[in-house]
C-alpha cells in the first residue's frame, strides 16, 4: 500500500486482486482484503476483482 501514497494525486489507482473464492469465510480474497485490512487501503484507491475464467472484472470498493 505504500506504493499508492508514493504515487502523485491525479493519478487512478487501482489495486486488482484475482477472485480467488475461499468457501470457508463466503467471499472473495479481495472482499476478505477489504473487510479485513480497510484501514491499510488509502481513500482515492479503487480495489478490484478479476475472474480469470469471465475475462472480467468488478469492483468490490
Amino acid at each position: 500500500m505504500f506504493f499508492f501514497y508514493a504515487s502523485p494525486p491525479g493519478y487512478r489507482k487501482l489495486l486488482v486482486v484475482l477472485n480467488d473464492f475461499s468457501a470457508k469465510r463466503n467471499e472473495t480474497l479481495g472482499a476478505y482484503y477489504v473487510r479485513t485490512c480497510s484501514h491499510l487501503i488509502p481513500a482515492d484507491v479503487e480495489v478490484w476483482g478479476y475472474d480469470e475464467s469471465e475475462k472480467s472484472a468488478k469492483k468490490i470498493k
